[in-house]
C-alpha cells in the first residue's frame, strides 16, 4: 500500500503538461439559461498515454453580471456515480445568488453521465428475488464487473485521477483557484483534490463529510441505527406524533418481526406472483428515508400501516438498482479500505441498522433495529 502522501505527487506529475479544452454554447436539457459546453481528452490510465483515452465532459454556466471573478463554483458530484451535467439546472438554481459573478463549472466524473458512464443493470425480472433481498445482488455485480472490463480498466476511477481530471480542467480553461462544492461521497473526492492541488483551491463547502480515514461501508449500520433511534424518541417527544402514533416502537418491532418470518410478501409491478420482501432490503430504504429529516417524518406512518407501503418498497427497490457508476469501480478505489474498524460482511443488504455488523448485537443496545 503506497503513503498516502505520495499522492500529491504523483497527481502533480500526471498534469505536468497543458491540455487543450474549448467550449461551444449548447442546450441542456431542463437549463433556460445559457451554456458553454466541450470535452477534454484524457487517458484512462495516466500512466499509459497511449492507451484507452476518454472524454470527460464539461458544462460551464456563465455568470449572470460582470465583472466575473477568476473563481469558479466547482460542483463534485456524490453517489459515487452521480453526474453533475445531468443536474445543471438545479445547480444553477441552486447557486443562483453566488452565480451574479461567478461562473459554474459542471464536470461529469469518469465513470458518470457524459465521461464514459459504467453503468450497471442489477434487475433481474427473471429473479426479482434477488433484487429485493440485496441492494447489490451479487451474481449481477460479478456479472456487471465482467461485462464493464471489457471496455475499461475498472482500477483506473478512482477518487485520485477524477483529480487530475478536474486540475486538468481548471488549467485547460484558464481559471484561477476553485470554489470546492461537495455533499457525501464527493466530499471525500474533494478532500482528494484539495491534498493533491492545495494551490487550486480557494474555498471549499464540505457537506455530509465523509472523513478519509473511515472504511464506507463500516460505520452505517452504527450510524443508522442512531439515527433511527432518533426518529423514534422524536416521535416521543413530540405530542402530536405521539398522539397518532403511541405505540410506534411496537408496531416497529412487529413489522421487523413479519420480515423476519418471511411473511411480507409482494406482487411484482407488472406481474401476477408474489415474492417474500427481505428485512435487508427493507433496511436500505430506511437507509435512504433517514438520510433527511423531511423524508424521516415519513416513516412513522410507513411503520404504522406496513402492509400499505409494501409496494412502495417493491418500486423503490427496484428503481434504486440502476446504478450510474459500475459497482466494481467504486469498490476499487483503496480508500474504501484503508481503516480497520467494523465492516459490513459480504452482501450490502447485511446493512441491519443495528449497533454492530461482526458479531451477535450486543446486550446494551436499546430500541429495536433491522
Amino acid at each position: 500500500m503506497k503513503p498516502l502522501f505520495l499522492t500529491p505527487i504523483l497527481l502533480s506529475c500526471a498534469v505536468g503538461h497543458a491540455a487543450s479544452l474549448s467550449l461551444t454554447p449548447c442546450n441542456i436539457t431542463g437549463l433556460t439559461e445559457p451554456a458553454r459546453c466541450g470535452a477534454l481528452d484524457v487517458p484512462e490510465n495516466p500512466q499509459r498515454p497511449k492507451g484507452r483515452h476518454l472524454s470527460i465532459s464539461v458544462v460551464m454556466i456563465p455568470a449572470t453580471a460582470a465583472p466575473v471573478r477568476p473563481d469558479p463554483i466547482a460542483v463534485v458530484m456524490g453517489g459515487p456515480g452521480e453526474d453533475a451535467i445531468g443536474a445543471a439546472a438545479d445547480l444553477a438554481a441552486q447557486f443562483a445568488d453566488l452565480r451574479k459573478d461567478h461562473d459554474l463549472l459542471l464536470v461529469d466524473q469518469r465513470g458518470t453521465g457524459r465521461s464514459g458512464a459504467l453503468r450497471c443493470d442489477l434487475y433481474s425480472p427473471q429473479n426479482p428475488t434477488a433484487s429485493l433481498r440485496d441492494l447489490f445482488p451479487i451474481d449481477a455485480v460479478k456479472r456487471c464487473e465482467q461485462q464493464l472490463s471489457e471496455r475499461a480498466d475498472l482500477t483506473q476511477y478512482t477518487y485520485t485521477h477524477f483529480a487530475n481530471d478536474l486540475e486538468q480542467v481548471r488549467r485547460a480553461l484558464g481559471y484561477g483557484p476553485l470554489n470546492l462544492s461537495g455533499g457525501s461521497y464527493g466530499t471525500r473526492a474533494a478532500q482528494i483534490f484539495m491534498r493533491a492541488f492545495p494551490n487550486s483551491v480557494r474555498t471549499a463547502y464540505l457537506g455530509s463529510v465523509v472523513p478519509i480515514d473511515i472504511a464506507i461501508p463500516g460505520p452505517f449500520a452504527a450510524t443508522l441505527q442512531a439515527a433511527l433511534e432518533r426518529m423514534l424518541d422524536a416521535c416521543l417527544t413530540d405530542p402530536d406524533c405521539k398522539a397518532a402514533f403511541p405505540n410506534l416502537r411496537a408496531e416497529f418491532r412487529q413489522m421487523v418481526l413479519r420480515l423476519d418470518s418471511s411473511q411480507a410478501r409482494v406482487t411484482i409491478p407488472g406481474g401476477t406472483d408474489t415474492t417474500v420482501l427481505g428485512r435487508g432490503r427493507v433496511a436500505e430504504w430506511f437507509r435512504s428515508k433517514l438520510y433527511r429529516p423531511r423524508s424521516a417524518a415519513s416513516l412513522p406512518w410507513l411503520i404504522q400501516d406496513v402492509r400499505a407501503v409494501c409496494p412502495q418498497w417493491v418500486r423503490a427497490g427496484i428503481s434504486s438498482l440502476a446504478m450510474r457508476r459500475g459497482a466494481a469501480a467504486a469498490i476499487q478505489d483503496p480508500l474504501s479500505a484503508r481503516s480497520p474498524g467494523p465492516r459490513i460482511r459480504g452482501q450490502f443488504d447485511a446493512l441491519r441498522l443495528q449497533p454492530r455488523c461482526d458479531g451477535p448485537a450486543q446486550p446494551q443496545a436499546v430500541g429495536p433495529a433491522l
